[in-house]
């Protein structure tokens, strides 16, 4: 009796280990089924946000033709006028919300400007059009002069859009004046040829970046 007693306790304990691994596979695939939907459900709602030039395309070479610097009125020295010569969409399905615009400035040590707060953006809207272009104040002080805001047009720029969905994640995208990437790291090289060494090619960057998470 012994033996058989035993035998059943053996199966009966295989039995509950047994259930209690395919218990434990269930809730980690109901677990996960929940997290997949949730992410289905949130992106739902993303915002894409983006500055559009009025042509609809890269203007490559021309990108700093984008923007006019306004020198300050006399009656406030204190604070310049940007023009962006783009449209300002929501290519999402969401709301962007806490809309901030900013720039930054690659020469001055990535100085980048106080942001500039806008409207939330629904869906599908736009800011800006070729007759009420986007005017941007821009304050002058100690760090950014009235000489930084005169050469403001010249220099390597990025423009930074943060915001943003109904459910408190934050996007930014990334408007880049600079055509080519300088960081070595980042260089691909030439097949080498017998007699010469092999070229670096820097890699173009685009007008347009689009990252999820906090300003890096």
């Amino acid at each position: 009796m012994s033996f058989w007693a035993d035998f059943w306790n053996a199966l009966t304990g295989i039995g509950t280990l047994a259930l209690a691994g395919a218990t434990f596979c269930v809730i980690r695939q109901g677990q996960r089924q929940r997290r997949d939907g949730e992410c289905q459900h949130r992106d739902r709602f993303k915002p894409i946000c983006l500055l559009a030039p009025y042509g609809g395309v890269d203007a490559w070479n021309r990108r700093g033709d984008l923007l006019e610097a306004m020198p300050p009125a006399p009656e406030n020295p204190s604070c310049g006028t940007v023009t962006i010569r783009c449209v300002l969409r929501n290519v999402g399905v969401g709301p962007a919300l806490k809309l901030r615009l900013k720039f930054r400035l690659l020469d001055m040590n990535g100085w980048t400007s106080e942001p500039w707060e806008l409207s939330p953006l629904g869906a599908g809207e736009t800011c800006g059009s070729d007759a009420a272009p986007l005017l941007v104040p821009f304050p002058i002080h100690e760090q950014f002069n009235q000489t930084d805001f005169a050469m403001l047009i010249g220099k390597p720029w990025e423009i930074w859009l943060e915001y943003e969905d109904v459910f408190g994640r934050q996007f930014q995208s990334l408007h880049s004046k600079s055509l080519l990437n300088s960081d070595p790291a980042t260089f691909t090289w030439t097949a080498p040829v017998p007699g010469q060494e092999p070229k670096a090619v820097m890699r173009p960057i685009p007008w347009f970046t689009y990252h999820e998470g906090p300003t890096p």
